[in-house]
């Protein structure tokens, strides 16, 4: 017994996922670093921008209070800033940010340095945080009067995760798409293989790759094709059976019939040459066993026949080629009709492409059964033609067939009632061989309730216009 793998599929999701995560967490940290630093240079700009806008104005209200309180507090807004105004000494000069704590110079002298001497500096406070430290100049003497402190406010927290997110949604949606794709490719063509193996390609296989199996859909298609070999052989085997069995047995009915010939002429010469009482009355018994003989022959021949032709339908299902001819329904009809004085009415004659010793064995089967079930009453026949095909309806007066046998009764040797019993002819094969020759043609065999609610029973036979394709 070969070793099977059961992991390997395992593992290509488990490498699909696990790959697609790390991916999208790489480039969501990488987008989220790119928006925020993007954002706090835009930020850097406008800020120094302002700052050296308001300068003058800045300077001028140290002086007051109250207009230094105004104006810090515009600049935020403008911003979107904290903002916060000392001395050259860092005491704060402002309420707005006083209680904000300042970061803590790395260098604080050479800071101080480089504001006394009108530079502004911009530190990074760490994650794109940065803080801008802008000198105040006086206007009229030059020098440094104050110092104004601006750093952004708290960026959203949730940028990183929802950025982070999406595109690992989205990662996870192309991995997931590029999976899904690829198993389901393959178990498409098991499917379809399925379908047409189901359709009578018997000899049809799931194609796989050369070496081993590579996973577990791999060893799916194996075992597929297995049974699929193993289904093909016991159906070709069954039907080489069957052949066989019909061909073997042709000959001791052959036989028989010799034999029954030889006793009819025997009997013959014994009517001539014996007139005793006894000897006519042995010679009735003779008669009906030899009548019983005939009869059981004729019926064992109708069954290998009804078999071969079972055989033959099998293998017009599964692409056997019927043999195919024009044939009008309604000649047909009336043909068939007047061997049981059946009454026909059709449409104009519609004509179809058919077998014709079928189509005229399959409404044989249903008038056979429909004068069996009514010996006395009227039999019709109505040919039809509609949007999809041709319609065949045979109606009868007999006890009809309850709603819940109307599928049994095409089952092979079903037989429903007395009116159907094989002393009345018939070995329960008449429905199951018209199925098969309806669906040989692409149609089908209902059995259904009269359409004037009258009693009896309604056969129908649905044909297409245009015969299944063979190949």
């Amino acid at each position: 017994m070969k070793q099977r793998r059961r992991s390997s599929l395992f593992w290509r999701i488990y490498a699909t996922v696990v790959i697609t995560v790390l991916a999208g967490t790489a480039v969501g940290v990488a987008a989220t670093w790119f928006i925020l630093q993007e954002r706090s240079e835009r930020w850097v700009g406008q800020a120094l921008e302002v700052l050296e806008e308001k300068n003058d104005t800045l300077a001028q209200a140290l002086r007051e209070p109250e207009q230094l309180e105004a104006t810090v507090e515009a600049m935020g807004e403008t911003l979107g800033t904290r903002v916060r105004v000392t001395d050259p000494k860092g005491r704060p000069l402002t309420r707005r940010g006083a209680r904000d704590e300042g970061p803590p110079p790395r260098h604080p002298r050479r800071h101080a340095k480089a504001l006394r001497q009108g530079r502004t500096l911009v530190l990074n406070r760490g994650q794109n945080r940065n803080l801008i430290l802008f000198p105040l100049m006086d206007p009229d003497t030059g020098r440094t009067v104050g110092i104004v402190s601006v750093r952004p406010n708290e960026p959203p927290r949730g940028i990183a995760l929802t950025v982070s997110a999406l595109t690992m949604l989205l990662l996870l949606g192309l991995g997931a798409r590029s999976l899904s794709r690829s198993l389901t490719s393959r178990l498409g063509r098991v499917e379809a293989s399925a379908l047409r193996i189901a359709g009578g390609e018997l000899s049809h296989r799931v194609v796989t790759p050369q070496g081993p199996p590579a996973d577990e859909l791999d060893e799916l298609a194996l075992s597929f094709n297995g049974m699929a070999d193993k289904l093909e052989a016991l159906i070709q085997g069954q039907r080489v059976l069957l052949a066989n069995v019909s061909h073997e047995l042709r000959t001791p009915i052959a036989r028989v019939r010799v034999v029954l010939e030889i006793l009819e002429g025997r009997v013959e010469q014994i009517e001539k040459g014996d007139t005793d009482a006894a000897a006519a009355k042995h010679i009735e018994r003779l008669r009906k066993g030899l009548s019983d003989i005939g009869r059981d022959a004729q019926e064992l021949e109708a069954l290998i026949g009804d078999l071969l032709t079972s055989g033959r339908l099998e293998l017009s299902v599964a692409g056997g080629p019927l043999e195919l001819s024009p044939v009008r329904l309604d000649e047909l009809s009336e043909h068939m009709a007047q061997r049981f004085d059946a009454t026909v009415t059709s449409t104009p004659a519609p004509t179809i492409q058919g077998d014709r010793m079928l189509l005229e064995r399959l409404l044989s089967n249903l008038l056979s059964n429909a004068r069996r079930a009514c010996p006395d009453g009227a039999l019709t026949v109505d040919v039809s033609t509609h949007d999809n095909g041709y319609v065949i309806a045979v109606e009868d007066e007999g006890r009809g067939i309850a709603p819940e046998d109307r599928e049994v009764v095409f089952e092979p040797f079903r037989r429903l009632d007395e009116a159907r019993s094989r002393d009345k002819g018939g070995v329960g094969l008449g429905l199951y061989l018209s199925r098969q020759i309806a669906r040989a043609h692409g149609g089908d065999v209902l059995a259904q309730s009269r359409t004037d609610a009258a009693p009896g029973a309604r056969m129908v036979i649905e044909l297409p216009k245009t015969p299944p394709s063979r190949g």
